[in-house]
């Protein structure tokens, strides 16, 4: 199905799709916890997000042969999942609190505890699942952009299909948490909500503070990150692709054979890469070489040099500050943002060249860069790089301060979401799904998640690129492009 057919269903939904049902979740009041005292100030990292919604979605199949045994079991899994959502939420204060943003300063933004709550949504079509016919922004219940701060910070929407399918929507802001923060809570909901409260871990504070040690010198740029005058007037929108970018499978045994591919190429002794590493940089170099030969190439924060171009990374920095679990299974113990932001620079004439060896070098440049950006020192730079600019660019932080990138990755594939056990009962599966992928994305972004026996990776180019990326000798040597 094309992308222009997708919208037009889209919108078709919108005005036949029966009504919704939402109700405010409020955080249950069992466990007695001291409150939260004064608003949680959100520091430099948080405000590198944008303010958009984390939306993940999960899928689950009722075994049960009549609609009306379904639609039992579905009332009986919404029940349930409200009241462990509502002790989920009495963990979580931040969650169930309210973003504000001073009338004076939008780089003054805060999140007030005040038990505001959860949306939860249902809906129960009369019609059967089809992946190709849904969107991940038609299903979620939420807008991608958060700028509306009357919505609470997350939501939830369950849709009941009359094959005995039901769509699970998932949604947080941004400047709330990152992934790693945003599947803490996600587990941590998912336990409550089997019965499995023993053992819980939460951060020991809610404090968005890292208490690094300042630089002796702060530097006066910093890799990844821009700096815009504020002269240079409203910033102008990405170049957008709803719902119709390519999607491509790498088979786990095709990841495999193109890593030992890559380090047949040694540069050195120690030049070890990971897989991620191989992939980031072969999908890298296909969709350069793709937006390279068409004149509508969109780049909106980039330093345009001659030679070399850049890749947006997301690196989290909880391992490295010694705020990763405790334990095997356990939560981090930081919530909030901890993502580095980090840019890769390499020439450009390898990302153009369609060569293993080429590919080898791009993927080396990305292992070094995460090596050397996320040492105690390099973090302590960058968090106090961006904090001494948020002083200097006040009011105007939120709209000066951005992620440079000619292109941007965001490697979702470490969690698998078919592994959030909720207890819903023996006559419901979790199934897989590759619905995440399908979204609103702007040009020049790739998102890798975890699928059935490998990964499924969203390459988003503009439109006139798609012609050149299908047919990259490279990418379709490893991965297979999904139908449309």
């Amino acid at each position: 199905m094309s992308g222009d057919q997708l919208k037009i269903l889209s919108v078709a939904d919108s005005m036949i799709a029966p009504a919704t049902d939402a109700e405010l979740i409020k955080p249950s009041t069992t466990r007695c916890l001291p409150p939260v005292v004064g608003p949680i100030v959100l520091r430099a990292l948080d405000l590198l997000m944008p303010p958009i919604n984390l939306r993940m979605p999960m899928m689950f199949k009722i075994a049960l042969a009549s609609s009306s045994a379904m639609r039992e079991e579905f009332d009986k899994i919404v029940v349930k999942l409200k009241a462990s959502l509502a002790e989920a939420l009495e963990l979580h204060p931040p969650v169930a609190g309210t973003i504000h943003t001073s009338p004076g300063d939008a780089s003054v933004i805060t999140i007030v505890c005040d038990g505001r709550g959860a949306t939860f949504m249902t809906q129960v079509e009369s019609r059967s699942y089809v992946e190709s016919e849904h969107t991940l922004d038609g299903l979620s219940g939420t807008d991608l952009f958060g700028f509306d701060a009357s919505k609470t910070i997350f939501g939830v929407k369950l849709t009941l299909f009359s094959c005995g399918t039901i769509a699970m929507i998932t949604s947080m802001h941004h400047h709330a948490a990152d992934l790693s923060s945003y599947m803490d809570f996600l587990d941590i909901w998912a336990r409550l909500s089997r019965d499995d409260s023993k053992h819980l871990v939460l951060p020991e504070s809610w404090s968005r503070d890292l208490n690094l040690t300042t630089p002796v010198a702060i530097p006066s740029t910093m890799p990844g990150i821009l700096i815009l005058p504020p002269s240079l007037g409203p910033l102008p929108m990405p170049a957008l692709r709803m719902f119709d970018g390519l999607r491509w499978f790498i088979r786990d045994e095709s990841l495999a054979q193109l890593k030992v591919d890559c380090l047949a190429y040694p540069i050195s002794e120690d030049s070890w890469i990971s897989s991620a590493d191989a992939f980031t940089a072969l999908v890298w170099g296909a969709m350069t070489r793709a937006r390279h030969n068409i004149p509508t190439k969109t780049a909106l924060f980039a330093n345009n040099h001659a030679e070399l171009e850049s890749l947006g990374v997301a690196a989290d920095g909880r391992e490295r500050l010694g705020l990763g679990p405790s334990s095997t299974g356990s939560p981090t113990r930081f919530f909030g943002n901890l993502n580095l932001s980090l840019a890769v620079y390499t020439s450009r004439a390898d990302l153009l060249e369609a060569t293993l060896e080429a590919t080898s070098r791009v993927a080396r440049a990305i292992r070094k860069t995460i090596q050397d950006e996320t040492t105690l020192e390099a973090i302590a730079s960058r968090v106090a790089f961006i904090e001494a600019q948020v002083e200097r660019m006040r009011p105007h932080t939120i709209d000066r301060i951005v992620l440079e990138g000619d292109c941007r990755s965001t490697n979702w594939s470490k969690y698998d979401m078919t592994e959030f056990d909720f207890g819903l009962g023996p006559s419901v599966k979790s199934v897989e799904t590759t619905l995440g992928t399908v979204s609103t994305y702007p040009a020049g972004m790739f998102l890798i998640v975890q699928g059935k026996g490998g990964l499924v990776v969203a390459t988003t180019v503009e439109k006139e690129a798609d012609v050149l990326l299908r047919v990259d000798p490279l990418l379709s040597r490893y991965a297979e492009l999904l139908s449309d």
